[in-house]
């Protein structure tokens, strides 16, 4: 198991394929001689604890951003690919629900088994990418993984996920606690 900082524990539980992500944020920077501009990506990994009585868990949020710099000083900032990622207590359940949040340039993407499955599919290419100091183009790729923004519609006859996290969340609450309700 590798680990992100000392402090965290690092791939999340339950994701053998986040272990080959060793740091908690990356950057890779591109030039475009003939547009005159600067272009990148970076990644961010924000680790936060969920704690109740004695059940702790972990929630990583995986954030991946673009920006841009011309010659005429402009700068743009975007958000790429985002989502939530909890350590998977219950090994029972498929891993797709034990993400959450899910967003493509800001945009919320239905979250589904398909949509769960592609996003961290294309999260490890681009951290991947970032890692080796390559900058794809994004708009590319969330069109080959179908996370583009204008192609939400592919999900929406899915079955959402989302309540099915909470039944699980609420089950391992109630396993921490003790009690249960009638």
């Amino acid at each position: 198991m590798s680990s992100i900082e000392s402090s965290l524990l690092w791939p999340p539980k339950g994701w053998p394929q986040f272990d080959q992500i060793e740091k908690s944020f990356g950057q890779a920077v591109a030039k475009s001689i003939s547009s005159a501009r600067i272009y990148g990506l970076s990644y961010k990994i924000e680790t936060v604890p969920l704690v109740r009585q004695e059940t702790r868990l972990l929630c990583h949020h995986i954030a991946i951003d673009g920006w841009e710099y011309s010659i005429l000083n402009e700068s743009t900032e975007y958000p790429v690919l985002s989502f939530t990622v909890t350590d998977r207590f219950d090994m029972t359940q498929p891993q797709e629900f034990f993400l959450s949040d899910i967003r493509s340039y800001s945009s919320a993407i239905p979250h589904t088994r398909r949509s769960a499955s592609r996003v961290v599919s294309a999260a490890l290419f681009l951290i991947h990418q970032i890692e080796n100091g390559q900058v794809p183009d994004v708009n590319r790729v969330l069109r080959v993984y179908k996370l583009h923004p204008s192609q939400a519609f592919l999900y929406k006859k899915d079955r959402p996920l989302s309540l099915n996290l909470q039944k699980a969340f609420e089950g391992v609450w109630e396993k921490s606690t003790g009690s249960h309700q009638g």
